[in-house]
């Protein structure tokens, strides 16, 4: 068997490791103490790593696999139920774009793992911490491996198990509790509606496999037949899933709640967990592409995510919250440019943005760890003393944002061509740069509220941090920097001095200069109108509050959903329970009343049956 016959194999790695962490975390394996459980995931997702590297390098290495791997890609399928005229089996497909994904995700896996053995080190959660990073290793490789809508619905339901798990963590602390219950609660509304759409799909187009839906939608679009009825509404049942999972409004608090969780699980989740349903949502792509309707939709939701997120990352002062909206802002632009048509864009944006917010988190992890506090507000300074991390930070950020010759810059100028030449070219180019400067601002001033400014308290003594947890964020760092050349050693770009450039070009760039230079004019030296004054009625705290959407559906969506049980406790049990109740303590009170007749004097009987006669008699008169 080779490398890429047997690839199926990834997903089970680190699926083996997660298993053998249970031997430590319940105790069984109590006298080596749990630092073994996380050896032993490393080592599962460093072979997990190794076997779709070589998957890759086997792949592209042959020219005639290559291909054929186009045009009749490797497959593999494992039947989970059959009955009754049902099949539904676990379909798998091995191409080009999975093995670059499941590359990515096991690389970064890696570097996450050895990352947490540093920032962990006297944490005594490891078996549950390290076997819930493996269990979201192997949900996504398998979500980038099947060719199943069924099994990704199954796959996105286990890494929202999974989000559960490792956002309570630390479940000895209230606000972990209700961060871990709120994010479970808050993706499930989307998996249910998902779920409902994924049902109905199947009657309608006879197949759940993705390549089968993209031949269903050819073949409708070829011979000019109109949409089903109500194939609309799936198309947005199924569209909601992605939106839950890329934590796009309004199902976006989830990654906000998330945040309870240690740091090196957020790099994990903001890079490549999110991203899990923008996977579904590109090889939904073809479908979508049949109704306008959800296009627009799409286009809206996008916009709406990507402006509004970039506002309120402003405004935080967690630095971990101020990135996570950031991700919703990004993926927001991805959703955009799906529903434009531009899958080809969308893949691109989906290929550029793992690895530099995956380097940013772990910079940012290296300070927080050595400085006691994630609250922007208490850092500063630390240029002169941790320069390296400052260096990778503004990489990593470099990399998201329209900068050349940086990966962000390519792809976000196709999205602005793309918008450009869409119906509404001012509205959306203008979204476009209005959200590539307020990205370009936020993380310029995240840099400068950490890096720049005076030393406080906190970090005017900010130590080095240990080399575990450095390694991977160099490692990163060279990757992220050679994205340009990656990308055009893979195709995507054709070699030229500044890869990716072309019409567009200048106002992305202006947009990023004018944001990021804004920003660093107000916070890399600490400016008055830093901090917004209060005559502007507290705009700053409440960004910082999310706009007090939580708050707003507190009052709307949580009281009409306590409303209703209210009411419908109510009625069960005052007119469902009362109308039983009732019925039958009336005939107990019946039956005890008529048992005082029971005297045994034979007048009062013969009364009675008189008294009945007379009543009966009545009642045959009156009619």
């Amino acid at each position: 068997m080779t490398w890429l016959g047997t690839v199926w194999l990834v997903p089970l790695y680190p699926l083996l490791g997660a298993l053998f962490s249970l031997l430590w975390s319940p105790g069984l394996i109590s006298r080596t103490g749990p630092r073994p459980s996380g050896y032993m995931n490393l080592l599962m997702v460093s072979i997990a790593f190794g076997h779709s590297l070589m998957a890759l390098l086997s792949l592209s290495s042959n020219s005639e696999a290559g291909q054929a791997a186009i045009y009749a890609p490797p497959s593999f399928q494992w039947i989970w139920l059959q009955t009754s005229g049902l099949s539904i089996g676990f379909d798998g497909l091995v191409t080009e774009p999975g093995l670059i994904a499941m590359t990515v995700i096991t690389g970064l896996h890696v570097l996450v793992q050895i990352f947490s053995i540093g920032y962990l080190e006297m944490d005594w959660g490891w078996p549950r911490f390290f076997g819930a990073l493996s269990f979201f290793e192997a949900g996504l490789c398998g979500l980038v491996l099947t060719d199943s809508v069924f099994f990704s619905y199954v796959l996105l339901e286990l890494l929202t198990v999974g989000t559960y798990v490792i956002v309570g963590t630390w479940y000895n602390q209230s606000l972990v509790v209700k961060g871990a219950r709120d994010a479970f609660l808050t993706k499930r509304i989307g998996d249910l509606i998902l779920l409902a759409g994924v049902i109905a799909l199947l009657p309608i187009t006879g197949t759940w496999n993705f390549h089968g839906l993209q031949a269903w939608a050819a073949d409708l679009t070829n011979n000019a037949q109109p949409l089903p009825p109500g194939f609309q509404l799936i198309l947005l049942a199924l569209v909601a899933g992605p939106m839950g999972k890329c934590a796009q409004i309004p199902l976006h608090l989830w990654l906000d709640e998330a945040m309870e969780s240690p740091l090196p699980s957020t790099v994990l989740r903001n890079s490549v967990v999110v991203i899990g349903g923008a996977w579904v949502l590109l090889r939904l792509e073809p479908l979508i592409a049949l109704s306008p309707l959800v296009q627009g939709v799409l286009v809206v939701v996008g916009g709406t995510t990507a402006l509004v997120a970039s506002l309120i990352a402003l405004g935080q002062f967690d630095v971990k919250r101020a990135l996570s909206f950031l991700v919703s802002s990004w993926l927001g632009l991805l959703f955009v440019a799906v529903g434009l048509g531009g899958i080809g864009v969308a893949d691109h944006l989906l290929l550029v943005y793992p690895l530099p917010m995956a380097l940013m988190l772990m910079a940012i992890g290296t300070i927080v760890i050595s400085n006691v506090t994630q609250d922007l507000t208490q850092l500063g300074g630390l240029w002169s003393r941790r320069p390296l991390m400052g260096i990778a930070f503004l990489a990593g950020a470099a990399g998201l944002i329209g900068l050349p010759p940086f990966g962000g810059f390519a792809a976000l100028r196709e999205l602005l061509e793309l918008a450009a030449n869409s119906q509404m070219p001012l509205v959306l180019g203008g979204l476009v740069l209005i959200t590539n400067g307020l990205l370009s601002a936020a993380l310029m001033r995240v840099f400068g509220l950490i890096w720049g400014g005076r030393t406080t308290p906190f970090t005017v003594r900010s130590p080095e941090v240990l080399w575990l947890m450095v390694l991977p964020v160099m490692l990163l760092l060279g990757l992220v920097l050679h994205i340009p050349q990656l990308l055009v050693h893979l195709g995507v770009y054709t070699l030229s001095p500044v890869p990716g450039w072309g019409p567009m070009g200048w106002p992305l760039l202006l947009s990023t200069l004018v944001g990021a230079g804004t920003s660093a004019w107000f916070y890399l030296r600490p400016h008055p109108l830093a901090e917004l004054p209060s005559g502007l009625g507290g705009l700053q705290h409440w960004l910082a509050e999310d706009m007090h959407t939580e708050a707003f559906y507190h009052r709307t969506v949580v009281a009409l959903v306590v409303g209703l049980a209210r009411l419908s406790a109510w009625s069960d049990q005052q007119l469902v329970d009362g109308f039983s109740s009732g019925t039958g303590g009336a005939a107990m009170e019946g039956a005890r009343r008529l048992s005082y007749t029971t005297s045994g004097r034979s007048q009062t009987y013969a009364l009675s049956l008189v008294l009945g006669v007379l009543l009966m008699a009545a009642w045959l008169l009156s009619r």
